[in-house]
């Protein structure tokens, strides 16, 4: 059932009203789907249990109510293609990341009808934009296509050889930030139960670092700088060095702001790194200052919103801001009641 709720509350009932009408009907499944999904998008079925007594009351009907649900989830992921993800609140490479995927799927459909002359344009348009952006799987996999049709059917050395550089250098990149995001997995692993202060860990993330330090230096991979810096990061959090996690932190942050983009995950979570540092340091006046970056980055009310107020709250009565504290309860209650409002948040004013 969560898997469902996730994509109704993506496709809401205003965007399955418009993407219909450019489906055709007979795409749609049948009506108890249809009530399966009224159901979810009102609230009035919050689990598999209670959708199922209500689809076939005083019956036990669960192979019908699994076809029905299938029914559903599939057509709601094709209607993920066809409704418009480009909202306003989306930043550049947000767009372009949406834009991009649906592009990818155009072409490998292509790929597989031999329109080789169609796809020709679409992919050197796609691997352009997967560069600027930094989605470097997408650009590899774009020339490396564009390679194999100079090569076998064109015939264009000059291309061939251009395309082929290009595939080598993208391929040390995408190994580079592979190996980044295997080795950070790694590590936080051992923390989602455990904070405590761990020499063993500081050593293995020193290890870590190592491994990938001199390919930050050679590549300007979002990707790998996100999870390599966060490698570094936990060089010294794991010995609650905060002062030198700050150092990093103000490093990575230099470096998404180069970006010709808005780079707004890694931003909001180094800023919000920075802020726990501070909380820490009791420096009101400078984890207020990336608090209030960071959040000019998030919408109000979502998760990470209220994470950032979290830790701005604690700031504020650690440095005994009172007035500035009294002041965040009641921004966050202004979006959410009490009982809604985050465990830290409610821990913290009992």
């Amino acid at each position: 059932m969560d898997e469902l709720r996730e994509l109704v509350s993506i496709v809401t009932k205003q965007k399955l009203k418009a993407a219909s009408l450019l489906t055709v009907k007979a795409l749609q499944p049948g009506p108890l789907s249809m009530r399966l999904y009224d159901l979810v998008a009102e609230g009035k079925a919050k689990t598999d249990e209670e959708a199922m007594a209500i689809l076939y009351p005083g019956e036990s009907r669960t192979v019908s109510y699994q076809r029905i649900k299938k029914s559903l989830r599939d057509y709601l992921v094709n209607m993920l293609l066809v409704i418009d993800l480009n909202l306003p609140h989306y930043n550049a490479r947000q767009k372009a990341y949406f834009d991009c995927y649906r592009q990818w799927g155009a072409i490998k459909i292509l790929v597989g009808k031999n329109a080789y002359r169609t796809n020709l344009s679409l992919a050197s348009e796609l691997l352009r934009t997967a560069l600027r952006y930094d989605f470097i799987d997408l650009a590899l996999d774009m020339a490396r296509g564009l390679r194999l049709y100079y090569g076998s059917m064109e015939g264009d050395l000059k291309k061939y050889d251009q395309y082929g550089k290009q595939v080598r250098h993208l391929e040390q990149v995408f190994h580079y930030e592979n190996l980044a995001e295997d080795l950070y997995t790694d590590l936080v692993i051992h923390f989602v139960n455990d904070k405590s202060t761990k020499w063993e860990e500081h050593h293995k993330a020193r290890e870590y670092f190592r491994q990938i330090e001199k390919a930050l230096d050679l590549y300007d991979s979002y990707r790998l700088h996100f999870t390599g810096r966060l490698i570094e990061i936990l060089i010294y959090t794991s010995i609650n060095d905060y002062k030198k996690t700050i150092g990093i932190c103000d490093k990575a942050i230099r470096f998404f702001d180069a970006k010709n983009y808005v780079a707004n995950v890694p931003l909001q979570a180094f800023l919000y790194q920075e802020m726990v540092c501070y909380v820490q340091l009791r420096d009101y006046k400078r984890g207020r200052q990336a608090a209030d970056r960071g959040l000019k980055l998030l919408e109000n009310g979502s998760f990470n919103w209220f994470k950032y107020q979290e830790l701005l709250l604690l700031l504020s009565l650690h440095s005994r801001e009172y007035q500035e504290a009294y002041h965040i309860y009641k921004v966050t209650v202004q979006h959410r009641r009490f009982n809604g409002l985050p465990a830290g948040i409610k821990q913290i004013w009992k």
